[in-house]
């Protein structure tokens, strides 16, 4: 049955990342409590997702799809419903590669002015992405958006939004709203064919500072850390319990 689902693709976790403060299960019971149909987990070059969590998730109303943030020859890359390694997927080359018509591929945040977000490399490799984010982290004034929306027009491709969240008080501020049935397949097909819309509200100026200022301290406290990142994905069973959903 079509309904009107509340999606958000783009989520970090504590399995990703030991300095955020709630895990993937934590977060899905948020979820349930604010009325999220469908939530996917994108943890850094890490797949946070087995048939324990999907199960955690559908017994509190909510479609798990599994998702990462892949780094691709520097860039983050938001890569959902993939049936390899990320550790295969290195360049765009090897995206085109093994994408198949069941994965879905979004340009995170594109136009964030950060050496890893995609810029004018999106326009290069367009033929491969199937959606553009619309990301949380603006305001009124500062919108890093607008190159998003704009390139979305011009190429025909959906807008997605999403929260990004690391901190729990990204969570919500923005998301999407996806007609089609609650299954993993429905929504990201729904998704391909822009059956999507975009909720989301700007964020006060001092709010952005001090979203930006504590992801900078986490970001710098991670890395005198030097916690090394192992890229999963999922298993042949994650694979066959996805075929039966």
């Amino acid at each position: 049955m079509t309904s009107r689902l509340k999606v958000d693709l783009h989520l970090h976790t504590r399995e990703g990342e030991p300095c955020i403060t709630y895990d993937a299960y934590t977060l899905i019971d948020r979820a349930a409590r604010e009325g999220y149909d469908v939530l996917s987990i994108t943890n850094h070059d890490l797949c946070t997702f087995s048939e324990r969590l999907v199960d955690y998730a559908a017994d509190r109303g909510i479609v798990l799809i599994p998702g990462a943030e892949a780094t691709i020859e520097g860039r983050h890359v938001l890569i959902y419903n993939f049936d390899v390694s990320l550790s295969m997927l290195r360049t765009f080359a090897d995206l085109r590669r093994y994408k198949t018509p069941e994965w879905l591929v979004i340009a995170a945040h594109p136009f964030f002015p950060a050496q890893y977000s995609l810029g004018r490399r999106l326009l290069r490799e367009i033929d491969v992405f199937d959606a553009i984010e619309f990301s949380h982290f603006y305001t009124r004034r500062i919108d890093f958006n607008r190159r998003a929306v704009e390139l979305a027009r011009a190429t025909g491709l959906p807008l997605v939004g999403s929260s990004d969240s690391h901190l729990a008080r990204q969570f919500g501020t923005t998301y999407s709203l996806v007609e089609g049935e609650p299954t993993v397949f429905a929504v990201l097909s729904a998704i391909r064919h822009k059956k999507v819309q975009v909720v989301s509200r700007p964020l006060t100026l001092p709010g952005l500072l001090r979203i930006g200022t504590e992801m900078k301290a986490r970001e710098a406290w991670e890395q005198v850390r030097g916690r090394p990142r192992e890229a999963v994905s999922p298993s042949p069973a994650g694979a066959a319990l996805l075929r039966k959903r």
